[in-house]
């Protein structure tokens, strides 16, 4: 088992060796598990569908930024 605890993809090409694995206590996991939990606010309904919005807005922008104004 791998466990990854940053933000960023981790890719292991089979075969590969990483190490000897070591017990972790409960605390540790659940400090670790904690840590990436969403805040409170972010299940208000309302703020979660502004911020949704807001994303798919800026993806729209990304996707149709090589058009012209006419062409949008």
């Amino acid at each position: 088992m791998v466990t990854n605890f940053s933000n960023e993809e981790l890719i292991v090409p089979k075969a590969t060796v990483l190490g000897v694995a070591e017990e972790m206590t409960g605390e540790v996991v659940e400090k670790t598990n904690s840590e990436g939990k969403e805040r409170p606010s972010s299940h208000n309904p309302a703020q979660k569908k502004r911020r949704n919005e807001d994303w798919y807005r800026k993806l729209l922008r990304r996707k149709l930024n090589n058009l012209t104004e006419d062409e949008k």
